[in-house]
């Protein structure tokens, strides 16, 4: 028999239901089932992927939802109650624009106990196009039987009669409940006797009867339940399941009626979501003298020529080239009718620039577009760099472009309210984003509900690889250990099962980053929305963004979440354009806040603005900087494997950065040229000669010339594809993405067009194949030139500012990261390699941020108050207060004096002390600790004359200091050890600010360490040598008793734990006490992302150089026109201090546009390695040029 269901949920329905859609359909198929209701709680999320995998598995799909219902005053709701629902059933497009209201309304102001609810009376204005089922015992007219309200009942039977019509069915359910007889019989003799229609269906929520523990468990999971709670007996039952049409008969035998009406419904509901081709977009509000958006933009677009292309024939570009590449352009973008969309990315990029804040070079593929830089979306001009419009607009191809926009963190979100004032709150939204539980949380959620014992959960969580895309099938295939493990017992076989039956799943709903719709008319109309509590909040960070009115409290970060109401589409990104709707990705992009306050600060500094598009793009200061490896603040090129490739590159053109952009990738980097190199190792070896160029065939020496004959960019294998197989570029941009896909069908068609293509222009059969062999693998590896190119723009922006503006550079960047605490302790120590040195905090002389600040007639960084842990409000109020008096603190009850102390509590006050602010006032910071109490009691005093309205007793009336005032006697206290300094001092500011502990020793450091503290790699079983100072010691005993020990070692770079087994204590423990400086000869392993040391021997650090040197080695730059004065300097400390190790000298010359270093030996002249020596040598070549090595 036929039969339809017409009340199931899949897994959007949020922790209620572990069905995909997929399986669903799949499901259907085998039950021969032609169609099926999907009836989600409360939403439709990503209806567009439900139909899509409906149509896939040839099922017809119904669309609805399980809506909660507000109750009348007379029902009081609580949090524990659980809402009277109604299934809605959309019949046609009239329905699908309600159900979009309905589902908006209720989320945006019907949210009660976690889920929307709409009032009735909304329905009422809202039910055309709608067929609605009773919700059986959910219901309200259910629950009103069950509770013996006939009449109440009835009167909701005559309510939702008069609302829908003969659109309104009773719903019978049988899930062999204790109610299930009294409920049906009374639902049917209520259908009897007032004419309404009975509708059989299945509550389903999962797919087959064995999944019922498995959906209990997601349950328990959503409501913090244990599966054997009391609470979930009700869910005990098994019955929730896709029945089959046999089934369905059997339980409903003298009702088939009842069966036969979910045909007939299904019948009814013809809407069927279809993909549209073009966006529904908002009108653009065009300037007096214009009524044609595509006029429009032609005008921006010539008017932006004359301006960037002003200097005909500059960069080898003619007027002619630009001519014909704009009427291309704009002729595709008006036959495609997408000239209003160019101008309301324009205009929101304009807006940004109106309020001061930056936007980036451009992003993905719209860098190619010469309409987008001529009217500001773009700053790169895509001739220059050879950029090929098909990858962002394909002619051939009617999908919406995809304009992605990078801002300022704070531009952003002032450019999103610019957007809800031009369109209208009612015409813009976010785009939601679903969070899925991961391999990891699904085995730590189903352990908890399955009281599984939490070492058993958490071994088993922390044996699955923490990579993107990691499953649990995915993870037992590849981890032997995991795999036995949960086959070790019958408990971890239960806990996977159940981990895998919530793997995946709909979890929670949130916010795209970026993602923002903008349509003409209502949203709540086209696309049902959603209400996420997630909110980002971009805060101001820079001094120039920072009013110096009443203090605030600085926030160290860009983004904060507000428990506010943001509305979100209930369609994600991947579905929400398929519905016809207007997305643009509006992005918060760090480094542009940090040059733009580079670029204030240069103007404050020097009286300079920089115009970033006019920089030299040849500039060898800026090309050393990654040629030397110090990267540090350079966009996208920070990692420690790219610094490793860039100093083997030795960039020397833009080109060679905008290529590494595009190649430091997975792909790129797993692409196996050789058993020894990857196409990176390539790339680098054809730039430096050790590999011959080969171009394949002189056609193609144009395309591939500036990456050395190898295939780095998707537009390559486009160019290739039309200069060799006379493809057009919209078809070249087809193969491009059928090569991603990997289809062997599709690319048979493309290869023997590109070969018969090639073979037409006299290009010989083989070696067309063998061109198109290589471009088949590139596909694996090959990267979007356009974004590469705007992303290695600003990579060399970013170079350029840090070579020429240095400190303001640095100073930015450490304010952008203000709060990390080993984020600033790296950016301090790139400073210092610069020379710069960083000033500590000073309640005098420091901001509420980094600053630069002229130290003993050199430029410094001077640490921020908000830089120290735990000081939160007070650093603004610090300095406000400072800079309304016009003076300085003078000492520790002065400062109490001066301050709201409702901004400055006690532990605030206690951490500006450790860390060293007040030591320009006290630098005795026990005798600051021991007075603080005292302190804070006598600024009571005074913030109570003020409250009052008093004129302060102990300052002037213009807030100067009283020439007879009296501050209380300091009490004493014993000096704090300068270890117990540096060590407060680390902790707060996350590096140290007197000194170093290890600064003594750093020169043996950077000589014979053979592994940093901040490695995220090593080599098994391998013995390393680590210098550093011990922060900790734990000692323990061994299963035989013998002393042993862990402790943790620390260097410049990072910290790690040690392990010291009892042979090796034995020997060696003696020398293992905190703050001893020390080398450690290990084994190491990364474990959890932390280094981990095995110690096999301890060498104290008074014994290593005299054991390990090997040579003294002496920078020299040829270019330094004082080096032969120098040298004649250093020959005569030669002659001083002569002793038993050799000298190397390593001359810099210039090579061309690269840098080398040349190896001159001078063994005859050994000399001593004491620091008397090497100290002397540093005073005549400089501290950097002086190093002794093993």
């Amino acid at each position: 028999m036929d039969f339809v269901h017409l009340h199931v949920h899949t897994h959007y329905s949020m922790q209620s239901s572990p069905v995909f859609p997929a399986e669903l359909f799949s499901a259907c198929s085998r039950f021969g089932m032609k169609s099926i209701a999907v009836t989600d709680y409360c939403a439709a999320f990503n209806m567009p992927e439900l139909f899509a995998e409906a149509e896939n598995a040839g099922i017809k799909l119904v669309i609805g939802t399980e809506l909660y219902l507000l109750e009348s005053a007379s029902h009081h709701q609580t949090r524990h109650t659980v809402s009277p629902s109604l299934i809605l059933l959309v019949q046609n497009d009239e329905g699908y624009r309600h159900l979009c209201i309905l589902l908006s309304r209720a989320a945006k102001d019907g949210f009660i106990n976690g889920m929307p609810h709409i009032e009735s009376s909304l329905l009422e204005a809202c039910h055309g196009g709608l067929i609605a089922l009773s919700g059986y015992s959910s219901g309200r007219i259910g629950k009103a039987l069950l509770s013996g309200a006939q009449e109440e009942a009835e009167s909701f039977v005559r309510y939702y009669k008069s609302v829908f019509g003969d659109n309104f069915y009773l719903e019978l359910q049988n899930h062999r409940m204790p109610f299930d007889d009294e409920l049906r019989k009374a639902t049917i003799a209520i259908a009897e006797k007032y004419a309404v229609e009975l509708v059989a269906t299945n509550n389903v929520h999962y797919l087959e009867r064995k999944d019922a523990g498995c959906y209990r468990a997601m349950v328990a999971n959503r409501t913090k339940e244990k599966l054997s709670s009391q609470n979930l007996q009700a869910h005990a039952e098994s019955e929730y399941y896709l029945k089959s049409p046999e089934e369905m008969a059997m339980l409903f035998p003298d009702i088939s009626k009842a069966l036969t009406n979910t045909v007939i419904i299904s019948d009814k509901c013809t809407y069927a979501f279809k993909k549209k081709d073009h966006p529904i977009l908002p009108h653009f509000h065009l300037p007096e003298g214009f009524s044609d958006e595509a006029a429009y933009l032609r005008h921006l677009t010539w008017e932006g020529a004359k301006e960037k292309y002003a200097d005909s024939g500059a960069d080898g570009i003619s007027s002619e080239d630009v001519e014909a590449r704009i009427e291309l352009e704009l002729g595709v973008i008006e036959k495609m009718g997408f000239s209003s969309y160019f101008l309301i990315v324009s205009d929101l990029i304009a807006a940004s620039r109106r309020l001061g804040y930056s936007v980036g070079p451009g992003r993905g593929s719209a860098a190619g577009s010469i309409v987008a830089y001529l009217t500001g979306i773009t700053r790169i001009d895509p001739l220059k760099y050879k950029l090929l419009f098909e990858r962002f607009l394909n002619p051939e191809r009617s999908s919406m472009p995809d304009i992605d926009i990078d801002f300022t963190p704070v531009g952003k979100q002032k450019v999103l309210e610019y957007t809800v004032e031009k369109y209208g709150s009612e015409s813009v939204a976010k785009v939601i984003a679903i969070g899925t539980l991961g391999a990891k949380a699904a085995i730590r959620d189903a352990g908890r509900v399955l009281e599984v014992p939490l070492p058993v959960v958490d071994r088993l969580a922390k044996l699955v690889p923490t990579k993107p895309g990691i499953t649990l099938e995915k993870a037992i295939s590849e981890v032997r250990e995991l795999k036995q493990f949960v086959e070790s017992s019958p408990q971890t076989r239960e806990l996977l099962d159940y981990a895998r039956a919530l793997e995946g799943r709909a979890r929670n709903v949130s916010m795209h980053a970026g993602a923002v719709v903008i349509t003409a008319g209502p949203l709540e109309e086209q696309v049902p929305l959603y209400v996420s509590n997630k909110i980002e909040t971009e805060v101001r960070k820079y001094a120039d963004e920072l009013d110096l009115g009443e203090p605030d409290p600085v926030v160290s970060k860009t983004a904060e979440v507000a428990d506010e109401k943001q509305v979100v589409t209930q369609f994600d990104k991947n579905w929400i354009e398929k519905a016809g709707l207007l997305k643009i990705d509006l992005l918060g992009l760090e480094t542009l806040a940090v040059i733009d306050e580079t670029l204030r600060l240069i103007q404050r500094r020097h009286q300079r603005t920089i115009e970033l598009e006019k920089l030299p793009m040849n500039d060898r200061k800026t090309f050393r900087i990654f040629q030397e490896g110090k990267m540090a603040g350079i966009f996208q090129f920070e990692s420690s494997g790219m610094q490793n490739y860039m100093t083997r590159l030795q960039p020397t053109q833009i080109g060679d950065i905008i290529a590494m952009s595009a190649l430091y990738r997975p792909g790129a980097l797993n692409a196996r040229i050789d058993d020894h190199r990857n196409a990176v190792d390539l790339f680098v070896d054809r730039k430096h000669g050790r590999e011959a160029i080969d171009y394949m065939h002189p056609m193609l020496e144009i395309i591939l010339k500036e990456t050395y004959g190898v295939i780095v960019y998707q537009e390559q294998v486009m160019q290739i594809s039309q200069v060799m197989g006379g493809f057009s570029l919209a078809k070249a941009d087809d193969l491009r993405k059928a090569m991603g896909k990997k289809k062997p069908e599709i690319m048979s068609k493309y290869e023997e067009d590109f070969i018969k293509g090639a073979v037409a222009q006299g290009v010989h059969d083989a070696l067309a194949r063998r061109v198109f062999t290589l471009m088949a693998e590139f596909a694996g590896y090959g990267f979007n030139k356009s974004h590469s190119a705007a992303y290695g723009v600003l990579a060399y922006w970013t170079g350029y500012l840090k070579a020429h503006y240095t400190i303001e550079f640095m100073t930015a960047i450490l304010n952008s990261e203000i709060g990390d605490i080993e984020r600033m302790k790296h950016l301090t120590d790139e400073a210092k390699s610069f020379g710069i040195a960083t000033l500590p905090p000073s309640i005098n002389k420091s901001d509420t941020l980094f600053s630069v600040e002229e130290h003993n007639g050199k430029a410094s960084i001077r640490v921020g108050l908000s830089a120290i842990k735990q000081v939160g409000g007070a650093a603004r109020a610090i300095v406000t207060s400072r800079m309304r008096k016009k003076r300085e603190f003078i000492n520790l009850f002065d400062l109490t004096a001066s301050l709201d102390l409702r901004l400055m509590n006690r532990k605030a006050l206690e951490c500006l002390i450790l860390s060293g602010a007040l030591d320009e006032i006290d630098e005795h910071r026990a005798r600051l600790i021991a007075n603080i109490d005292k302190a804070i009691k006598f600024g009571q005093v005074q913030n109570r004359s003020v409250t009052l309205g008093q004129c302060g007793f102990f300052t002037s009336e213009h807030g100067g200091v009283m020439e007879d005032i009296h501050y209380p006697d300091m009490d004493p206290a014993d000096p704090m050890p300068d270890s117990e300094k540096l060590l407060h001092e680390k902790k707060l500011v996350g590096f140290y600010l007197s000194r170093h502990p290890l600064s003594t020793y750093r020169r043996d450091w950077e000589a014979f360490t053979t592994l940093q503290l901040d490695a995220k790699e090593v080599t098994p079983a391998r013995q390393y040598k680590v210098i550093g100072v011990v922060v900790s010691v734990k000692p323990y005993q061994d299963r035989k008793g013998k002393p042993m020990l862990f402790g943790a070692i620390e260097d410049f770079t990072g910290k790690s734990d040690f392990t010291v087994f009892a042979s090796v204590f034995e020997q060696y423990g003696h020398f293992i006490k905190p703050e001893a400086v020390l080398m450690l000869v290990a084994e190491a392993e990364v474990s959890g992302g932390s280094l981990k040391l095995l110690v096999r021997e301890v060498v104290p650090i008074k014994k290593v150089r005299s054991a390990l040197v090997r040579k003294i080695i002496l920078n020299i730059d040829a270019d330094d026109q004082t080096q032969l004065e120098k040298l004649v300097r250093v020959k005569k400390v030669f002659a001083d201090h002569s002793g038993g190790v050799p000298v190397d000298f390593e001359v810099k010359v210039q090579a061309g546009e690269a840098m080398e270093t040349i190896s001159i030996f001078a063994r005859n002249t050994p000399i001593d390695a004491d620091e008397t020596t090497l100290e002397k040598l540093e005073e005549i070549l400089g501290p950097d040029n002086v190093r002794i090595s093993g």
